[in-house]
C-alpha cells in the first residue's frame, strides 16, 4: 500500500517542483519588449547567398544590411562593421553607437537618392569584372546620394571585390570632421536588390 501510495505521490510532487522553476520562453524579444523605432524597414540585404550556405555550413546565412523609410520620407541605411551569429536581425534596436554591435548608418535625403543608391550599387557591380583566379579590389565615389542629407560632406565609397568569380560589395564611409571610417563586412554582390526591397537577383555576365 505504502508503495503504491509513493508511486502516486512522487510524480506529482516531481511535477510540482518542474513546473515550480519552470521559465516562460519566447521566440523573439518583440513578444516581450516591443520594437521601439518609428521608420520601415524596406529591404535586408544581404545573405552571402544560400547557395553560398552550404559551403560554409549556414554561416553565411544572416543579414548585414538594412534600409528604412523614416516617418520624414528620408532614408536610413544601417550596415554592420561586424557580425556575430544570434543578433537580433532588426539592426535599428542597436544604435549606432553600440560597440557590441558595432553597427554603422548613413542618412538619405528622400526617395530620389535612394533609388540614386540603387542604380550606383547595380550598375557598379555590373561594371566590375570578377577574375578566376585574381583577386580584383575596385572603389567607386558614390558621395552624391549624400547630398541633402545628414551625412552630407561625409565621402561614401563602394568596394568591390572577388573571391574567384564570386563578386562582393560592401560600403565604406568616411567623416568629414575626422576623416574616421566605418566599413561593413561583404555582401553577396547578386542580391543587393534585396536592400531596396526587391526579389530579384541580379543576372549578368561574371
Amino acid at each position: 500500500m505504502k508503495k503504491l501510495i509513493l508511486l502516486i505521490l512522487v510524480p506529482i510532487f516531481l511535477q510540482a517542483q518542474i513546473e515550480q522553476g519552470q521559465v516562460k520562453l519566447f521566440d523573439s524579444s518583440e513578444e516581450l519588449v516591443p520594437l521601439r523605432k518609428t521608420s520601415r524597414t524596406i529591404g535586408k540585404c544581404c545573405q552571402l547567398g544560400k547557395a553560398m550556405s552550404k559551403i560554409s555550413g549556414g554561416m553565411s546565412d544572416v543579414y548585414l544590411t538594412q534600409s528604412e523609410l523614416n516617418e520624414d520620407g528620408s532614408y536610413t541605411i544601417f550596415f554592420v562593421s561586424a557580425f556575430m551569429i544570434g543578433f537580433d536581425t532588426e539592426l535599428t534596436q542597436y544604435g549606432v553607437e553600440n560597440p557590441t554591435a558595432k553597427i554603422s548608418s548613413f542618412h538619405l535625403a528622400d526617395e530620389e537618392k535612394f533609388n540614386r543608391l540603387n542604380e550606383l550599387m547595380v550598375n557598379g557591380y555590373k561594371e566590375f569584372r570578377a577574375h578566376a583566379i585574381v583577386k580584383r579590389i575596385k572603389y567607386a565615389d558614390i558621395s552624391e546620394v549624400l547630398a541633402g542629407g545628414k551625412n552630407e560632406g561625409d565621402k561614401l565609397l563602394l568596394r568591390f571585390h572577388n573571391k574567384k568569380i564570386i563578386k562582393y560589395v560592401s560600403f565604406q564611409l568616411f567623416e568629414k570632421e575626422n576623416g574616421n571610417k566605418t566599413s561593413s563586412r561583404p555582401i553577396f554582390s547578386k542580391f543587393i536588390g534585396q536592400l531596396f526591397g526587391s526579389t530579384e537577383i541580379i543576372d549578368t555576365n561574371w
